[in-house]
């Protein structure tokens, strides 16, 4: 249905198993590894496990492709737990007859073709899928089996595939003596995230014939999120991923895209629901942890005149009452702790904490957990804005991230970001409110400043651009709406954001920020010369001799004809992206400005990883 509209040949995610599809990520391939080394050396049984759709039938069938072409090979995919008809099974896949034959004949006409297929130097092999199935009794006949030998091999090889469970049979005293006959025993992991990436670009490769990236970064982090790896996973929801697509014409899809598909696979969409913290035996945690966090963010110590008492937020404003206030009903902030009658603190802090408790027996939203703002006048006592979050683990830190995202309204979070990349630009806001992105870029170019959009970024990409960006988070609520902020900064693995609702950097870890972002960047910058944004070879005038000027004071430029684009200016400008993480194309376009500005000491424009950025 969808292959022409995006450039397919074929299905790139069908779930039938197709050796042209075949992608090994490290774990299979060492599992592969495993296999060929077991059969090479004859050893009697071989175990691979792994949780279902991990690819355990997939790879056995690569195993299949890779034996001598004369080798006997059974192959049992539902396997009889009654052990006579498991031998019968055996014998119809090696071709004797089986029907109406005792347990003792069964086993002696199995022996006679073992014998005659080692004297001819053929290889018979018993592959047994679904192993985790069988009883303790029929695992132990299988056992039997590689009794069947010559003074010096094994006369078959035997190769248990199967979920996890298997293994923990494999563990048990009552299967021990199989246990001991087992050589190879490799367990198949789910793909990481930067797998999962490479396997849908593989898969879609394969079937369009040439490369094609029909997914985000931020959407194939999205997909590795909702699938934990599994391949077949994968698959039915990229498939239901590239429908969605095709129903809406979409030609490049994103998170939402992903997010929209994943409603239609029950794993998929489970993963969504418990994204969150879970339902009441995890809001509680949840709460704690959260103010835990917040307490620990406010700095709450005997220093600050704070009280560092939990009974305090239950007091909030309470005169008395013991209940927590509903969210949005701010209290008195200055009762936080303070002696009766007395100030919150002499410095002049305000804080504020709002909690809400989920109604009993629902799931707890993100937006339910805990909101904590604070205006910061010059207490000494109080750390730097934002630097507790980053003290949390990552678990904790997403789930104060999503709480964060989830209450802070879209205008909101759009309007502190804006403001604060005006403001390390050194430009005022105009007061006028960004009710959407594109008026937000309308006024940010109006002030000057240029907007680099980065369709499929990273933090590694922004890392080399080294200027602050504005990026697009999610709450992983697929109903809910993306929220744009400020990255202002990155230190330490931590990334410094504003727009989360105190208009200060709050700092989020790389890893957390990632699993929320789509990848999606609008790089601000300042095009501080009047030249075009893109001078090519063939190019003169004036624009060209401070390209030449510019390159030659940073050592990347000698011999030149001034003013004209020459050969040894483009060499010149390929040397210098070369060394700037840019495609050497020689074409200086806005990347390659943005970086010879960054590099001449006349401009230092806001960079993200030089202290200076907020």
């Amino acid at each position: 249905m969808y292959t022409a509209f995006y450039g397919l040949r074929e299905k790139p995610f069908s779930l039938t198993p197709n050796p042209a599809f075949l992608y090994l990520s490290d774990s299979h391939r060492e599992a592969l590894a495993h296999l060929v080394y077991g059969l090479e050396q004859g050893e009697g049984f071989i175990v691979l496990a792994g949780e279902v759709g991990t690819g355990k039938t997939t790879l056995c069938r690569s195993l299949l492709e890779r034996i001598e072409p004369d080798s006997e090979i059974a192959i049992l995919f539902n396997p009889s737990n009654n052990d006579i008809e498991l031998l019968q099974s055996i014998s119809e896949e090696f071709g004797l007859v089986a029907a109406r034959r005792s347990r003792r004949q069964l086993v002696a006409a199995l022996n006679e073709f073992l014998l005659e297929c080692h004297g001819r130097g053929s290889r018979a092999i018993l592959i047994v899928d679904e192993a985790q199935n069988l009883s303790p009794a029929t695992l132990e006949q299988i056992r039997l089996l590689s009794n069947l030998e010559t003074a010096s091999s094994k006369l078959i090889q035997i190769i248990l595939l199967g979920q996890p469970e298997l293994e923990e049979k494999l563990d048990s005293d009552s299967l021990r003596q199989l246990r001991q006959r087992v050589t190879v025993r490799w367990s198949l992991q789910p793909f990481s995230s930067q797998e999962t990436a490479a396997y849908v670009q593989h898969r879609l490769s394969v079937a369009a014939g040439a490369a094609r990236e029909i997914f985000t970064p931020g959407a194939l982090r999205q997909v590795h999120r909702l699938t934990g790896g599994i391949p077949r996973l994968i698959n039915v929801l990229c498939d239901r991923a590239l429908l969605v697509g095709y129903a809406e014409a979409k030609h490049q899809l994103g998170i939402r895209s992903v997010r929209q598909a994943a409603r239609e696979v029950p794993d998929a969409s489970r993963r969504i629901r418990d994204w969150g913290l879970g339902k009441v035996g995890w809001a509680a945690a949840g709460i704690a942890l959260l103010v835990a966090g917040g307490l620990a963010w406010l700095q709450l110590g005997s220093g600050t005149g704070l009280g560092t008492d939990l009974r305090t937020l239950a007091g909030l404003g309470r005169g008395g009452d013991s209940e927590l206030a509903p969210v949005g009903m701010a209290r008195d902030p200055g009762r936080l702790g303070a002696p009766e009658g007395g100030a919150a603190s002499a410095s002049g802090t305000s804080v504020t904490v709002i909690v809400e408790l989920p109604p009993p027996g629902s799931e707890l939203q993100a937006a339910e957990v805990v909101r904590a703002q604070y205006r910061a006048g010059p207490a000494a006592e109080l750390s730097e804005p934002g630097q507790a979050e980053a003290r949390l683990a990552p678990a904790e830190q997403g789930v104060f991230l999503r709480a964060v995202l989830s209450d802070q309204a879209p205008e909101a979070a759009l309007g502190e970001a804006t403001e604060r990349v005006l403001a390390l630009h050194g430009l005022d806001p105009s007061g006028r409110i960004s009710a959407s992105l594109a008026d937000a870029l309308d006024e940010l170019e109006l002030h000057g400043l240029g907007v680099l959009e980065i369709a499929d970024a990273n933090f590694q990409t922004l890392r080399d651009l080294n200027y602050p960006a504005l990026v697009r988070l999610t709450t992983g609520d697929p109903e809910a709406s993306s929220r744009i902020v400020a990255l202002v900064g990155i230190e330490a693995g931590q990334a410094e954001l504003v727009g989360l609702g105190n208009r200060e950097p709050v700092q989020i870890s790389l890893e957390v920020v990632e699993e929320h972002w789509d990848g999606v960047a609008w790089v601000i910058w300042n095009p501080y010369l009047d030249i075009p944004q893109v001078i090519a070879e063939g190019a003169q005038g004036n624009e060209v001799r401070w390209l030449q000027e510019a390159l030659s004071r940073l050592g990347y430029l000698d011999f030149h004809v001034p003013g004209l684009f020459d050969g040894s200016t483009l060499r010149g400008v390929a040397r210098f992206q070369g060394q700037h993480a840019v495609e050497p194309d020689g074409v200086v376009g806005p990347r390659t400005q943005m970086l010879i500005y960054a590099d001449l000491d006349e401009f230092a424009p806001p960079q993200l990883e030089d202290g200076d950025s907020g």
